[in-house]
């Protein structure tokens, strides 16, 4: 029995290290779970390979910021359109900005948008600046509230904004952003 869960066990971590699932289906690619730093050359693969119009971001907590920022870049550079359907959050977001057009699929879709963090949970020196340099270039965002979610001070802490509301989460505990959501925060375009 404890081989068995052993083989479990590295079964699981062995999956998880290729990154993302990334699916093809029709004119849509699919990438879910957590961003381990291998899914740029995977989605470069996939575009070489198919006729993609759309990447449906979904069910990812994020992780390795640097994959984020490239798939991204690449999704710009291949001109999709982004679409968010569950969650997408930290460095999954910056996959979904990358977005000719950036849409949340339904009420409960939601970005969630923080700093970079070292491996403790806490900001990285150079991360606000770099995100600060690097989001206006992709979405049109409410620079007050990017300087606020670049500087959050530890990754238990996100700003999640949805289609119809906003909220500043700090280790689960959520308050209302009165007067925000996805489209007034320069994040969705429609």
């Amino acid at each position: 029995m404890k081989r068995l869960l052993l083989l479990i066990a590295a079964a699981a971590y062995s999956a998880s290290a290729f990154g993302m699932d990334i699916a093809v289906q029709g004119d849509q690619v699919v990438m879910s779970g957590s961003v381990t730093g291998t899914e740029c050359s995977q989605l470069a693969l996939i575009l070489q390979q198919n006729r993609a119009h759309t990447v449906v971001l979904t069910q990812s907590n994020g992780g390795n910021a640097d994959a984020g920022y490239c798939v991204g870049a690449l999704i710009r550079q291949h001109q999709l359109a982004t679409v968010i359907r569950g969650s997408c959050n930290s460095s999954c977001s910056r996959m979904w900005l990358g977005g000719v057009s950036r849409t949340l699929d339904g009420a409960d879709s939601r970005v969630g948008l923080h700093g970079n963090y070292d491996r403790w949970g806490n900001l990285l020196p150079g991360a606000p600046a770099r995100l600060q340099a690097w989001i206006p270039s992709y979405a049109p965002v409410n620079k007050q509230l990017m300087d606020q979610w670049t500087t959050l001070p530890v990754n238990k802490q996100m700003m999640f904004f949805y289609n119809d509301r906003a909220e500043l989460c700090d280790h689960g505990r959520c308050t209302p952003m009165p007067g925000w959501n996805a489209l007034k925060a320069g994040l969705s375009t429609q």
